[in-house]
């Protein structure tokens, strides 16, 4: 077979659903952007999901002091129904206005033991937040000393802070000093900075590497949609890293990155329930092909996304 698989996995993932609201996920634009459609009026303190997209096979798992890149390129954006004409403060406003609760980020599952960073249950998670509401912060927000931990990627300082949840799993999060509604950029760095500084060893491995939103609350309904999306991991020694790095790339700040919210809880953002585990194929995986499809998916259940030859097939595991 001289043709190349690649999976694409999309999964609405409401794994904290409470039944309190509904999200509906559709793949849109030949398959390279899906936007997910929700409103939930539980409790807010809790994580009703997690939509997504990840790449499979991946480069995974990989131990966390040989990932030597981590490419994530891509356009996004949280809209209230209703304020699609509107302007960026008024949008913010309506955030403000039915109580959302919600980010945009690259989320990672890892573990020192390979066999269980692929699956459900790893103990550590690492997350970049993009962009975000104010009105959520990451678990250890008091604990944690952003000050002093901070990095940054392509001109945004990301600040780390870092706590348990009620399940027991070490969360990492770097939040933004402004949110961003585009990307192009290396996000390694955020990553050695974690294992350099002996918050992590960098001897334990990343079985999971996805892309979306997380959501705790929307009073009425709300949109998310991300396109153009890339991402893609190097190990140290892969011939086609792109290290050292010969260019530099920007993130774009989003008009909409204040709210006059205040935090409502300590409580943080609690980790995601997966779908598949990731395969251990060494093919380099991200970026999405052009195809025809228009699929919703309103149920927890992945969809995989098979891709040979230019064939499109859509997999409901």
């Amino acid at each position: 077979m001289c043709d190349q698989l690649t999976l694409l996995t999309v999964n609405n993932n409401k794994w904290g659903d409470d039944g309190s609201g509904f999200g509906c996920l559709n793949i849109l634009d030949q398959g390279s952007s899906f936007s997910v459609r929700f409103e939930w009026k539980g409790d807010a303190s809790t994580v009703k999901g997690f939509p997504y997209m990840k790449v499979d096979p991946a480069r995974l798992p990989v131990q966390l002091w040989n990932v030597s890149t981590l490419h994530f390129s891509g356009q996004w954006s949280t809209i209230v129904e209703g304020t699609e004409d509107q302007s960026p403060e008024e949008q913010v406003a309506a955030y403000d206005d039915v109580g959302l609760k919600t980010n945009a980020a690259i989320d990672m599952f890892l573990s020192d033991d390979i066999t269980n960073c692929t699956g459900i249950g790893a103990p550590i998670e690492i997350m970049i937040w993009l962009w975000y509401v104010p009105a959520i912060i990451p678990l250890g927000y008091t604990e944690s000393t952003p000050d002093i931990d901070t990095v940054e990627v392509s001109g945004t300082n990301f600040s780390l802070y870092h706590g348990w949840n009620a399940q027991g799993q070490h969360v990492f999060s770097w939040l933004p000093d402004r949110n961003l509604t585009s990307a192009d950029d290396d996000f390694s760095p955020l990553l050695s900075y974690i294992w350099k500084k002996g918050l992590l060893s960098g001897a334990i491995y990343l079985g999971q590497l996805e892309f979306g939103t997380e959501v705790m609350h929307a009073g009425l309904t709300t949109t998310f949609q991300a396109s153009d999306y890339e991402l893609k991991l190097y190990r140290e020694g892969d011939k086609d890293d792109p290290s050292p790095k010969t260019t530099s790339t920007t993130s774009t700040a989003s008009a909409t990155s204040t709210s006059s919210s205040k935090a409502s809880s300590t409580s943080g953002v609690t980790p995601t329930a997966q779908g598949s585990a990731a395969s251990t194929s060494s093919a380099a995986v991200a970026s999405i092909p052009a195809f025809s499809v228009q699929q919703k998916l309103c149920i927890a259940l992945p969809v995989v996304v098979s891709i040979l030859s230019g064939v499109f097939v859509l997999i409901s595991a």
